[in-house]
């Protein structure tokens, strides 16, 4: 886990003593007890690139807003939920601005670590994945989503985790440039659980979570 989501979680502790234990089971239903934040569900917009935005954070508004998307499944609008609430952390504490601002590339700084951030309120802290059999066991084991489970699997697991569809699509993946392996394509074929000498790829509802432990060429 980043330095940066260990002084966020620290951050929310200080201001809501005990939030992470209240919001890892319903996000959206403690985040709406907090004055100081209002949570809003929205139709989906589209933006810029003509990809859906699913959640967005306004701090121009009073009080500062989260916006999530209605049409996600709850599973994501809890990520999403956790991801905004990241931002508005980031944003409004001056310790954690300033790391923000000394990164390399600050915004996908930042959206790296709202993910990571929601990632860990959502799993337990304590546990330690191996496999991509421990990837899926956790998600039907919380409230994440897919996503959020391969984001803080890969905070874990030395090697790369990815979130693969039913088409081969890589939707997440940790290491820059992934594209497959023969892993991913023996259980594309297979449509069931595969492992080898790098790892293995376990199937999650439709989608395909993989864990390499060794470099592979796509």
């Amino acid at each position: 886990m980043s330095a940066q989501v260990r002084a966020m979680l620290a951050v929310l502790d200080r201001r809501w003593p005990g939030a992470a234990r209240r919001l890892r089971p319903h996000p959206i239903v403690e985040l709406a007890s907090w004055p100081e934040i209002r949570v809003r569900l929205v139709e989906e917009q589209l933006g810029g690139s003509g990809c859906a935005v699913s959640g967005s954070y306004h701090p121009e508004l009073t009080p500062p807003t989260l916006l999530i998307g209605r049409s996600l499944s709850h599973r994501r609008r809890a990520f999403t939920a956790l991801h905004e609430l990241g931002h508005h952390l980031q944003q409004t504490d001056v310790a954690l601005g300033e790391r923000t601002f000394e990164a390399e590339n600050p915004l996908l700084f930042q959206e790296k670590v709202c993910d990571a951030f929601a990632a860990e309120v959502l799993l337990p802290a304590s546990a330690e994945p191996r496999t991509a059999q421990d990837v899926v066991a956790a998600y039907f084991d919380s409230a994440a989503s897919r996503e959020a489970c391969c984001v803080w699997a890969s905070q874990r697991i030395r090697g790369t985790v990815a979130l693969v569809d039913g088409a081969g699509k890589v939707l997440f993946a940790s290491r820059r440039g992934f594209s497959g392996s023969p892993l991913v394509r023996a259980a594309l074929r297979s449509r069931s659980a595969v492992s080898d000498a790098t790892g293995d790829a376990a199937w999650c509802d439709g989608y395909l979570i993989v864990v390499l432990h060794v470099a592979s060429s796509a």
